[in-house]
Order: structure tokens, then C-alpha cells, then sequence
């Protein structure tokens, strides 16, 4: 029996059959589908807690080259990513294509490791929820609420959006997204026009931190992964296919629109933030109070009801993301149990939303009980659930990342859908060497990114992305051996698989 998902030449666009429990078609365009993945890289916690550490331990001032070379690995990766996506028309994102590329057995490790990483992700952002919660409601209401509630109150907000129609937290993502880049771009705009720390006004502002020299020099191994780790999310792209308009046409400009969009707004934002301290001093700013770099610049530049303000859309904007990573992990949840590899119930949509109510809440129960673990056990909501959870997190993105780059050339290598050069070898070659490096580093500095270098926590945090990746592997082994029929639907486009939909 064989490995691979069966291909057909010259075939067109591959979606699931019209079945009782589909997923909403036409009901998002380009627009909401940008909202949903950009939302999910949280674009002011990343200049507020990531630009920080970019700057005072990674690259110095060179600090804005490092977003530009993650900009034109994931711009490179997209290219092949974005053609197979014409072809390849499924909410379950990196696993399906994984699978159509490189065959069911590493599809579904594939599929296992992206619900890990996901929930690891979102975790992390739940710690972050609860704890910059507090920060903000503790002065007006008196007394310390525990993160924890404060988190699982997110969760039930992330489900209660998550199971209706799916414009809906399109709409709210765009109104908390509008919101948080305003207020980054107000402080870019604020800078161009005073100089910043220049007394030359515009003219004086400094092009150093383009410096080929400078962009490879300091950490340039921790910069690059902090600033690739601000493009979380930008992959999830191709999830929301079924639900698209047009997704031939709609997931390639999202995708584009997305990266692109967000490479020009860091890059550009950390130039200008360097640019308010001064270059000779913002390393030893961030070094000393790495939690004031932002927030101090907006007080300086846009005033003290701008740096207040900023506490307040820092919680949306982590909300803003919580909800992105809960539909996408909800949709790789569904295309899971639509296909009945796990548990069949997970593939059941509502009736009047067409939404994946059952993997919204499943996702919701998931993520409650890793809150009330962290919560027994003491952990601290920002220094290690949010540090931990996302660094994990971020490496097996990563991860997946490199893999499905792989999967990409492997498919074009297999099928004769298409034969552009630089779509289907060329593209795609040189993004296996990007991500393929980007790994490595990632790795290298994977103390960094749990922000703990005990020997045991990094085992154990080792250890559990190997085993996100076995517990898909073992079962789809064990599929190919007792399930034969289940085995063969594994990342499969055409399911041919019924599924209930409820009156919800």
C-alpha cells in the first residue's frame, strides 16, 4: 500500500466534498484572512517584548536587517507555499501539505507537532493575558486578581467568538489589529518628523542600522529567531481555504500581503525606535530596562495618555492573538476528526455557523487544563508560562516550517500541476536552506528562547517536541497496520468522509 496521498497530473483544485459538516465556503476574503494572521503575531507585543531583545542581545542597532532577512526567507517559502496552495484547498494547513508532499506517516507527525506547537504558543499568550491583565486592573479595582482567572476568562471569551459565524472575529480582530498598529505607527510618524534623538530633526536620523556589517554582527543568532518568531502565525494562511473567496486567488495575496506588511512594519519600526534613543546609546537602554524601551519612547514622542493607553492595547493586541491561534488550532483540530484519524467528533461544524464548534471547544477544555497545571504547580505567568510555552512553541514552528518547505518541493517534484521554475525549484530550494539554517539556530539558542539554561528543563523541553512528532507518527503506523481504509485518508483533500452537522 502506498505511503503517499494519491495525486492526479494536471489535476485542479483539490477540496473536500460538499458534506453535511463543511466549513462555511465564500465567507472571508483577503482582508479578514490578513486580520487573522497577522493579529496572531501580536505586532505591539513584538515591538514591546521582542524589539527589547533583538536589540540589547542580539544584533545591537543592527537590529532592523535581521526582520528584512526573515522577511525574504518567509517571502521565499511563500512563493512555493502559495502555488501549492492552488492545488491543495484544506483546513488542515501545514499537515495536509506535509502529507501530500512527503507522505502520510510524516503528514500526520506533522499534523501532531502543529497542535503542539500551537498550544504551546497559545499557552504562553494565555500566561501573558493573565499577568499584563493584573497589571492594568489591579490599580482600579484595588486588589490582586490570580492570573489564572483572568486567563480562563480569555478562554471562554476565545470560544465564544470561536463558534460563530467566522466574520465575526475577522471583524474584532481588525478593529484590536487597527488599533495596536496605530498606535506603533503614530510613534514611527512622531520620530521621522522630531529626529528622534537627533538634534537635526529628519535629516539627521541615522541609516547605520542597515549597515551590512552591523546587521551580521553581536548575537545575530538571537536576533534573527526573535525577529523570525514575530512572524508567527503568518503560515496559517492556507487553513482558512475552504472558508475563502476564490482561495486560489484569495490565500497567495493574503499570504503575501501579510509577510510583506509586517517585514516593512518591523523593520522600519525598529530603525525609527533605535533612532529615538540615539545609536550610541539604545543597546545599553534595552540592556538596563528592556520593558521601557517601547513604552518610554511613546511617552516621550506621543505623550503620557499614548504611554497609558499602551498597557490597555498590549492586552488586546495578546487577546487579538489568543483568538487567531484559537481558530487555527481549532481547524487543524476539525480536519483531524473529519478525516476520523482521532476522535471522529472533532469534524462536526453547527449548523447555522458552519463552524467547528466541537474542536473549539475541545481546544478551549485543552487549554484550561494546561492554565489550572500551570496554576497548581505555582509557575510564574510572564517568566515561565509565557517564556517557556512560546519558546517551545516557537521552535516547533519553526520546525514545521522547515519541513513543510520540503514537502512543497518534494510535491511539485511528484505531480505535473506545475512546472514555473522558480515556483517549484527554485523558490523553494532556497527556502529549505533559509528555514533549514533558521532551525539550527534555532536550536543553538534554545536556552534562550525557554529563557532557562538548566540542562534538565532543556531535556525535558527537547523531549516533548520529539514526542508531539512520535504520537503522529505511531499513529499512523499503527493505522497503516489496523486501519487500512482510515490510514488512506490521512492529509487526503477529498475525504469522502460524512460528518454530522448540529443545530448550534
Amino acid at each position: 500500500m502506498s505511503s503517499q496521498p494519491a495525486q492526479t497530473e494536471g489535476a485542479a483544485t483539490m477540496s473536500p466534498p460538499a458534506t453535511s459538516g463543511r466549513l462555511r465556503s465564500n465567507s472571508i476574503g483577503v482582508g479578514h484572512i490578513v486580520f487573522f494572521v497577522v493579529s496572531a503575531a501580536a505586532p505591539l507585543s513584538a515591538v514591546v517584548l521582542g524589539f527589547p531583545v533583538v536589540i540589547g542581545l542580539g544584533n545591537g542597532i543592527g537590529a532592523p536587517g535581521a526582520y528584512i532577512i526573515a522577511t525574504v526567507i518567509l517571502l521565499l517559502f511563500a512563493v512555493g507555499y502559495t502555488t501549492m496552495s492552488r492545488h491543495i484547498v484544506n483546513a488542515g494547513g501545514f499537515y495536509t501539505f506535509v502529507a501530500q508532499g512527503l507522505g502520510r506517516i510524516a503528514g500526520l507527525g506533522a499534523a501532531t507537532l502543529a497542535v503542539f506547537s500551537y498550544t504551546g504558543l497559545q499557552a504562553g499568550m494565555f500566561g501573558a493575558l493573565g499577568a499584563y491583565l493584573n497589571r492594568l486592573l489591579e490599580p482600579i479595582i484595588g486588589f490582586s486578581v490570580p492570573w489564572w482567572i483572568y486567563a480562563i476568562v480569555g478562554v471562554s471569551a476565545c470560544l465564544a467568538l470561536g463558534v460563530r459565524e467566522i466574520k465575526v472575529g475577522a471583524r474584532i480582530l481588525g478593529v484590536m489589529l487597527t488599533l495596536e498598529t496605530s498606535l506603533i505607527l503614530l510613534l514611527d510618524v512622531a520620530i521621522l518628523i522630531t529626529g528622534g534623538a537627533s538634534d537635526d530633526g529628519p535629516a539627521g536620523l541615522s541609516w547605520e542600522p542597515f549597515s551590512p556589517a552591523l546587521v551580521l554582527s553581536g548575537s545575530f543568532g538571537i536576533a534573527i529567531v526573535f525577529a523570525f518568531a514575530a512572524f508567527m502565525g503568518f503560515e496559517a494562511t492556507t487553513i482558512y481555504g475552504e472558508e475563502a473567496i476564490n482561495p486560489k486567488r484569495t490565500v497567495p495575496r493574503a499570504t503575501y500581503i501579510a509577510v510583506t506588511t509586517m517585514g516593512i512594519f518591523y523593520a522600519v519600526s525598529i530603525w525609527l525606535l533605535i533612532n529615538a534613543y540615539g545609536v550610541d546609546v539604545v543597546v545599553g537602554v534595552a540592556q538596563d530596562d528592556p520593558e521601557g524601551l517601547a513604552a518610554n519612547a511613546i511617552d516621550g514622542e506621543l505623550g503620557h495618555l499614548a504611554f497609558s493607553l499602551t498597557n490597555l492595547m498590549i492586552v488586546t493586541s495578546i487577546f487579538a492573538a489568543l483568538l487567531a491561534f484559537h481558530n487555527t488550532l481549532a481547524r487543524y483540530m476539525y480536519a483531524l476528526g473529519r478525516q476520523k484519524i482521532f476522535w471522529s467528533a472533532l469534524g462536526r461544524t453547527s449548523r447555522k455557523h458552519q463552524t467547528p464548534f466541537v474542536a473549539c471547544t475541545a481546544q478551549a477544555l485543552t487549554a484550561v487544563a494546561i492554565i489550572v497545571a500551570f496554576a497548581i504547580v505555582g509557575a510564574d505567568p510572564y517568566t515561565e508560562v509565557f517564556v517557556w510555552a512560546t519558546g517551545v512553541g516557537s521552535v516547533g514552528v519553526i520546525l514545521l516550517q522547515t519541513l513543510a518547505s520540503v514537502a512543497v518541493f518534494a510535491f511539485f517534484r511528484r505531480s505535473n500541476v506545475d512546472k514555473r521554475l522558480w515556483n517549484t525549484v527554485i523558490a523553494p530550494v532556497l527556502a529549505i536552506l533559509g528555514l533549514g539554517a533558521m532551525t539550527v539556530i534555532a536550536l543553538d539558542n534554545f536556552d534562550l528562547l525557554i529563557g532557562s539554561s538548566s540542562a534538565l528543563v532543556m531535556v525535558a523541553m527537547s523531549a516533548v517536541i520529539i514526542l508531539a512528532v512520535l504520537v503522529g507518527v505511531t499513529r499512523a503506523v499503527w493505522l497503516r497496520h489496523r486501519a487500512p481504509t482510515t490510514y488512506e485518508r490521512i492529509g487526503s483533500v477529498t475525504d469522502g468522509v460524512e460528518v454530522e452537522a448540529v443545530g448550534f
